[in-house]
């Protein structure tokens, strides 16, 4: 082999191992897709469900668990491909699990500051939280296009 036919040969090498790292063909398929959104949302659910404690103090460290799992959540998704029908409304999913992670702020700060009308204030409008929202149409979104998401898309 000629010198400049070794080097298209190793060029070619390099192309091929850069688009392979760029992620060429590891798009999940809808079943793989449905179990990443199903286990990295089990997460965010059992942090959530230890939010139910007696005291303010205790909750202030609780809803801080629980910001860390949304967003352990969305960097668990963000490194993922979701099959190509859906990736829209992955990326609403992982951004709005990211915005309510920074909307809890409040109820966090409400604890530790003790101010109970702000946390029950807050409770009352999760409904119509705006990230709230956002992940809930994308996961109603992927329940029409045939996609079963688990817990994410019922709550």
């Amino acid at each position: 082999m000629t010198t400049s036919a070794r080097q298209l040969a190793a060029l070619l090498a390099i192309c091929a191992a850069v688009a392979a790292a760029c992620g060429g063909d590891d798009m999940l398929s809808k079943a793989e897709y449905e179990d990443q959104v199903r286990t990295a949302y089990a997460e965010v659910q059992e942090a959530f469900a230890r939010t139910n404690v007696p005291s303010l103090e205790e909750l202030a460290s609780r809803v801080e668990d629980a910001q860390e799992a949304l967003r352990d959540a969305a960097d668990e998704l963000e490194d993922v491909r979701p099959p190509e029908d859906v990736v829209a409304e992955h990326a609403d999913i992982v951004e709005g699990l990211r915005a309510y992670a920074d909307d809890l702020d409040r109820l966090r700060n409400a604890a530790e500051r003790g101010d109970e009308r702000t946390i029950e204030d807050f409770n009352a409008r999760i409904a119509t939280n705006r990230s709230v929202e956002q992940i809930a149409e994308a996961a109603e979104r992927m329940k029409f296009k045939g996609y079963d998401l688990g817990p994410i898309a019922e709550e």
